[in-house]
């Protein structure tokens, strides 16, 4: 029998968050790991999870519900890769915005409404009776798992057509693979993203590709601002403006975009024949129109 514990929920934040908050930014001032909801500390969740045990929660849970669920953490010692065996969150209530952000392991099950943007997760066939299962996209692509509908996964990768907006949208995939979004993504798509591809087929949310170190993030439209930030390799293509801030403490890689404000080192430089050519051909553009790019690095 796998072991289990159980809390009431009543809206709380940061339930089996991995990262507590982002506990290393702000050194506990917004969420103390040893803080507890009705008895039972965040720390003792997230360790339970780490444990492969079940987190029942009676009740509601609030925003970021799962974050970098999954994930050995490189900020609290960790690897920076899954962690295998992962244990499950169960909602006998509703679930609040972003979850799941940045997920890699593990399922959470929901028996109510989730509120939208998800995170880096996506509905599965549930095997719990009277609840939803959602696991990690990035998970989905590695192990070629089945998707709900209207959603298709194959051996090539995944189609998101369901309309519902998603952040960190394929967050530390490794593998060569596909993520098509038909309609708009949220913030962070392709987060720490090292190989494969991500489609969108419209705007992007801010920090498109943050972190990235290779692969690469096509959008077809607009992206927010910090396009790039942190960016160690790889590339972005942008039908049209990456937005301001864009190439923010980058390292490497490259974003190509018709329009961007970088902030320097990073510069705006004139395509080369082949870079004229891999944005005609990415973004679908007249050699005419793909004089109008340029590429933005260091």
């Amino acid at each position: 029998m796998i072991p289990s514990i159980e809390i009431p929920g009543n809206g709380e934040s940061c339930l089996g968050d991995f990262t507590f908050d982002f506990y290393w930014q702000h050194q506990g001032s917004r969420l103390n790991p040893d803080g507890k909801v009705a008895g039972t500390s965040y720390r003792r969740v997230v360790d339970a999870l780490k444990n492969g045990e079940t987190v029942h929660i009676k009740g509601d849970a609030g925003s970021r519900l799962g974050s970098s669920m999954g994930v050995s953490l490189k900020r609290l010692g960790g690897t920076g890769g899954p962690l295998e065996g992962t244990g499950a969150i169960a909602v006998d209530g509703d679930a609040g915005s972003r979850m799941g952000i940045s997920m890699l392991r593990g399922e959470i099950y929901v028996s109510g409404k989730v509120q939208p943007p998800l995170g880096n997760v996506i509905e599965v066939e549930s095997d719990r009776s009277g609840f939803r299962k959602f696991v990690s996209i990035t998970e989905v692509l590695l192990k070629g798992l089945k998707v709900a509908s209207p959603n298709v996964s194959d051996g090539s990768g995944l189609v998101i057509c369901d309309g519902v907006l998603r952040d960190t949208v394929g967050a530390r995939n490794d593998i060569d693979k596909t993520i098509c979004i038909q309609g708009e993504a949220g913030m962070s798509t392709g987060i720490l993203l090292s190989s494969g591809s991500i489609d969108v087929s419209g705007r992007a949310g801010q920090n498109t590709g943050v972190l990235m170190r290779g692969g690469r993030v096509v959008i077809r439209g607009s992206c927010q601002d910090f396009t790039g930030a942190e960016m160690r390799g790889g590339e972005i293509f942008v039908e049209k403006n990456a937005g301001s801030f864009t190439c923010a403490r980058m390292k490497g890689g490259n974003v190509y975009a018709r329009e961007a404000k970088p902030v320097p080192p990073a510069r705006a430089y004139m395509l080369s024949p082949s870079e004229l050519a891999a944005v005609g051909r990415t973004l679908c553009q007249a050699p005419l129109y793909a004089m109008m790019y340029r590429r933005f690095a260091l």
